[in-house]
C-alpha cells in the first residue's frame, strides 16, 4: 500500500478507495462511511476524518479515523444520546472496563471517557498499511470485551459474578434481654457474619474521593497497630444481619480485599444492585481497587493486616425492634454521605407496614422510582413531581411559602406521616395533592399516582412549548413557576383548555418580571408572588375551567391597578433590551408557537394584540 494521503477530501482519493476495498474484503460487517473535510473550524482542529462502524457496535459505539496534517489516529468512540441518562452511565462503564482490558494488553492509548462523550485513540499512522495494522489490533482486543460489558451491564450487576454462596452460622451479638448492644469487632470477624443489604438502604454511591483516602488511609496501618474504622449498625434478623448503617465502607472493604487474594468469605459480594448508578459506581470501585492492588508489592502482607487490625463499633439493634432500626437508618451519614430524602422518606414509611411481603414489594417500586431517567436540569420524574411541583403545591394550598433549598430536609418534612388519633382510623383518601400523608402504603401510592400525571402532563405540547421557549437563562424560575401552577390546573381539569390556562398565568407572572428590578437566583420572590397572588387556591375552588380563567384574567387587571405594577405588557417597557425586554421576546415566540391551540375568542383576541399572529 502507498502512503496515506493526509489531505483526503473528494470520495474520489485513491486512498480512500484502497482503504474501503481493503475493509471490505476483511471484514464483512464493518460500514467505512463518507469522508467528513474540516478546514479548521472552531471545534475542531482535524483535516478530514471518516467513521468506521461495526455493524453489531452498540448505538453511537464505532471508530473514527482522521489527520491533522502530521500523521493519522484511530479513535475508538463511546457517544451515547445526551438526553439518554441510562445509556450515558452504561457507556461509562464500558469506558472504565475498556481501560482495563487495554491495559492488561500492553496497548497504550490516550483515553477520555468521562461522557456524554469519551473514546480512546492510538497515534502514529502514516500510512494506508499503519491503519490497517492498528486497527486490525484494536478492533481484535475490544471487540468481545465491548459487547460483553455492554449486554452485563444492560442487567443487574452483581458485587461479584459468580461468587459462590456460602453458608454462614448464625452468631449471636447480644443476649435476648438487649433491645441494642455494641461490641468492638475485627474486619475479619465482621465479615464472618451473614451480612445483608435490607430494602429500606440507599445505593451504593462512594466517588473516587471516598475510595482513594480509605485506601490511603489504609495502606498505613502497621502490624499491631488496630485501625478503628468508625461505627457499623447492624438489624439482627436470627440468622443474618442487615446493615443498616456502614453499607459504604463494608462493600468497599470487600472489593478490595477480593481483590488482594483474601482466603475468608466475602458475604456483601453475593449482593446486586439494580439500579444503573449504583452499578456504576461499583464498577468504579473496581476499578480504581485494581489499579491500587496492582502497584502494591507486598499485597499479602497487607490484606492479613487489613483483616485482623481494621476494627469497628458493632452496634446491633434486636430483631423485635425494627422501628428502632428504621431511627438509627435514618439518623446515619455513613462517613460524610448524607441520605437523601427520598432515602429517609424510605425508611420513615417503611417501618408503618407491618407485613414483610408489603413492605418489600413497597421497597422494590420505590427503587425504581428512584431509578427513573434524567428529565430536567439533572432531575428525574420523582425529584420533579414529589420534590418541586407537588412540593410547591401543598405549600401554596396552605398560604405557606416554600422552603426549597433554604430549609434542611424540606422535602422529607413535607411527606412524613401525620399526626392521628390513636383510637380513629384514617379513610378516605381521594389521593388529592394536598391532602394529609399517611404513614406507610398510601404514600408510596401517592408517589407513584403524581408521576404518572406529570410524565402524562409532560407530553402535552403546551408544556413542551413553554419549556422550548422560555426555560432557559434568567426565565428559567420564571418557566419552572409556571409550570407548577399549569400542573396544578391539569391536575383539576386535564387537558381542557389547558392552552388558555398557560396564557393567564403566564400573563401574572410576566408582570412580575416586567416591574420587578432585581429578581432572585434561587427564584424565591417569584414562588412568593405566586403565593401571594392565590393563584393555586383558584384553580382549587373553580367547578370549571371557565371560572378560574375568568378569575385569572381579573386578577390580572387587579394586579396591574396596583402602584408597582404599572407595565403591564411588554409593548410598555422603556427600552427594548434587556432581561425585561428578553422575557417578552420570550412569550411573544412561545405565542407564536401556541396560538393555533387557542379556542377562546377572548384570550385569542389578547395574544393577536400584544404579541401578534
Amino acid at each position: 500500500m502507498g502512503i496515506l494521503n493526509l489531505k483526503w477530501i473528494t470520495e474520489s482519493d485513491p486512498d480512500l478507495n484502497d482503504f474501503r476495498a481493503k475493509f471490505a474484503e476483511q471484514y464483512k460487517d464493518i460500514e467505512v462511511g463518507s469522508v467528513h473535510p474540516d478546514r479548521g473550524t472552531a471545534y475542531h482542529y482535524y483535516d478530514y476524518y471518516v467513521q468506521i462502524k461495526p455493524k453489531h457496535f452498540p448505538p453511537k459505539a464505532h471508530f473514527e479515523y482522521w489527520a491533522d496534517g502530521r500523521q493519522g489516529y484511530l479513535d475508538l468512540h463511546l457517544e451515547p444520546a445526551r438526553d439518554n441518562p441510562e445509556q450515558m452511565k452504561v457507556y461509562r462503564r464500558i469506558g472504565i472496563n475498556l481501560m482495563h482490558v487495554l491495559s492488561e494488553k500492553g496497548i497504550e492509548c490516550g483515553e477520555r471517557w468521562n461522557l456524554p462523550f469519551g473514546y480512546f485513540r492510538v497515534a502514529g499512522i502514516h500510512s494506508v498499511s499503519d491503519l490497517m495494522k492498528v486497527f486490525n489490533q484494536f478492533y481484535g482486543i475490544v471487540n468481545n470485551p465491548l459487547l460483553e460489558i455492554y449486554e452485563a451491564n444492560k442487567r443487574t450487576l452483581s458485587l461479584q459474578l459468580n461468587y459462590p454462596k456460602q453458608t454462614v452460622d448464625y452468631t449471636p451479638l447480644h443476649d435476648g434481654s438487649e433491645d441494642v448492644s455494641v461490641k468492638i469487632m475485627k474486619l475479619s470477624e465482621v465479615m464472618n457474619l451473614n451480612l445483608f443489604l435490607p430494602d429500606y438502604q440507599r445505593e451504593y454511591c462512594w466517588e473516587d474521593q471516598n475510595i482513594i483516602e480509605l485506601w490511603h488511609n489504609l495502606a498505613k496501618i502497621k502490624d499491631g497497630e488496630p485501625f478503628h474504622l468508625g461505627t457499623v449498625i447492624l438489624h439482627d434478623c436470627q440468622g443474618s444481619f442487615g446493615i443498616i448503617d456502614g453499607q459504604q465502607r463494608l462493600i468497599t472493604l470487600s472489593v478490595m480485599l477480593l481483590a488482594m487474594g483474601y482466603k475468608g468469605y466475602l458475604p456483601l459480594l453475593n449482593e446486586s444492585y439494580d439500579s444503573t448508578d449504583a452499578q456504576e459506581h461499583v464498577s468504579n470501585c473496581k476499578y480504581l481497587v485494581q489499579t491500587f492492588v496492582g502497584k502494591e508489592k507486598n499485597i499479602s502482607e497487607l490484606v492479613n493486616r487489613l483483616a485482623d487490625n481494621i476494627s469497628f463499633a458493632v452496634l446491633t439493634v434486636s430483631e423485635s425492634n425494627l422501628d428502632l432500626a428504621y431511627t438509627f437508618f435514618s439518623n446515619q451519614n455513613s462517613k460524610g454521605v448524607p441520605l437523601s430524602d427520598f432515602d429517609l422518606l424510605k425508611a420513615h414509611h417503611l417501618r408503618f407496614i407491618p407485613v414483610d411481603a408489603q413492605a418489600e414489594h413497597m421497597a422494590v417500586k420505590w427503587n425504581k422510582l428512584t431509578m427513573l431517567p434524567i428529565i430536567f436540569k439533572e432531575k428525574n420524574a420523582l425529584y420533579r413531581t414529589l420534590g418541586t411541583h407537588i412540593y410547591r403545591l401543598r405549600r401554596w394550598m396552605r398560604k405557606n411559602e416554600s422552603q426549597e433549598h433554604s430549609e434542611a430536609h424540606y422535602i422529607q418534612k413535607e411527606y412524613q406521616a401525620s399526626v392521628i388519633m390513636p383510637e380513629i382510623p384514617p379513610f378516605g383518601e381521594n389521593f388529592d395533592y394536598y391532602e394529609k400523608i399517611q404513614g406507610g402504603t398510601h404514600f408510596f401510592v401517592y408517589a407513584e399516582t403524581f408521576i404518572h400525571r406529570y410524565l402524562e402532563f409532560l407530553k402535552h405540547k403546551e408544556v413542551q412549548i413553554l419549556l422550548n421557549n422560555l426555560a432557559w437563562g434568567s426565565y428559567l424560575n420564571y418557566s419552572d413557576s409556571i409550570e407548577t401552577v399549569l400542573f396544578a390546573y391539569y391536575l383539576k381539569f386535564g387537558n381542557q383548555y389547558l392552552s388558555e390556562a398557560l396564557y393567564c398565568i403566564s400573563q401574572i407572572l410576566a408582570l412580575h418580571r416586567y416591574n420587578a428590578n432585581r429578581v432572585a437566583n434561587d427564584g424565591v420572590g417569584i414562588r412568593s408572588f405566586i403565593n401571594n397572588s392565590e393563584l393555586v387556591l383558584m384553580i382549587d375552588q373553580a367547578s370549571s375551567p371557565t371560572f378560574f380563567l375568568g378569575e385569572a384574567l381579573a386578577k390580572h387587571d387587579s394586579i396591574s391597578r396596583q402602584e408597582n405594577y404599572s407595565i403591564t405588557s411588554g409593548m410598555d417597557l422603556p427600552e427594548v433590551k434587556g432581561v425585561k425586554w428578553g422575557m417578552y421576546k420570550a412569550l411573544r415566540s412561545m405565542w407564536r408557537d401556541a396560538l393555533s391551540e387557542i379556542t377562546d375568542s377572548v384570550i385569542r383576541i389578547k395574544i393577536i394584540e400584544e404579541y401578534g399572529k
